[in-house]
């Protein structure tokens, strides 16, 4: 078997058993907040003014995103589609993931497919050398301070366009790291604000997928507000400024929920 189908094989298996830990474990995680009706299928629109992730400036024209996704009763178990684009037609992305949260414990593995510079992108191609995706793998655990929580998180790229070419002349995987500390400094009912530290590094070399050499790649402020917009619409918004020590720049981007 090579290695694009061990991937699919491998993406498959984790997503079965994941859905099979949801169905057979009910109750071990606090159950979603209760509504009308259990909805088995959810759906999100935010709109942002540019678009940043973990020190990167993706976009820095407006985009829309979407997040289709299948959840469990009990609000455990994820999975779904992500898309975003901006408006001026820069930027396209269309992922696929599944995530599973237990008490203060998640675990999330993400295809991200970022295609923007790949105009005859193959969307079945895992190629490390060819393709549009990389495999995010992450977990993190919320440690519940009473007025400052505290979540620690490690996320790997395990598959994908995160490569360097070694002394054999061969595409060879990263396997870069992003390891994350966000700690919330202050809340009340309706906002809060977090500050985020976040470092990037690959072992046994210098390069990785966020940058040239390990380093922090991700300091910053996030604002979270409710906004009461009407009666009876409430509008989530963000505003996170960031801060790349490691590429030397910085943004600031706002986002709104809109459902």
């Amino acid at each position: 078997m090579n290695k694009n189908n061990t991937f699919k094989a491998l993406f498959a298996a984790l997503f079965i058993v994941m859905s099979a830990n949801a169905q057979v474990t009910p109750n071990t995680v606090a159950p979603a907040p209760e509504t009308d009706a259990y909805h088995v299928i959810e759906a999100n629109l935010q709109v942002r003014s540019n678009y940043i992730w973990r020190g990167f400036k993706v976009s820095n024209s407006p985009i829309t995103n979407a997040d289709l996704h299948y959840i469990s009763r009990n609000g455990s178990f994820k999975a779904g589609f992500w898309g975003g684009a901006s408006f001026d037609g820069t930027y396209k992305e269309f992922d696929y993931y599944a995530s599973y949260t237990k008490g203060n414990f998640k675990a999330a593995i993400w295809d991200i497919n970022n295609f923007s510079n790949y105009p005859d992108a193959d969307i079945f191609d895992y190629k490390n050398n060819t393709t549009s995706h990389f495999v995010d793998v992450g977990i993190a655990y919320t440690i519940p301070f009473k007025k400052t929580p505290l979540t620690l998180s490690w996320n790997t790229i395990v598959a994908g366009r995160d490569f360097h070419i070694d002394e054999n002349g061969k595409a060879t995987n990263n396997y870069s790291h992003y390891v994350q500390a966000d700690l919330t400094l202050w809340k009340q009912q309706d906002r809060n604000l977090h500050a985020v530290v976040a470092g990037a590094f690959a072992f046994g070399q210098e390069v990785h997928f966020y940058g040239e050499d390990p380093n922090l790649v991700n300091v910053g402020l996030v604002y979270n507000q409710d906004v009461k917009v009407l009666r009876n619409y409430i509008l989530p918004v963000s505003l996170t400024a960031m801060f790349n020590p490691e590429k030397k720049i910085g943004a600031l981007q706002v986002v709104a929920s809109l459902f």
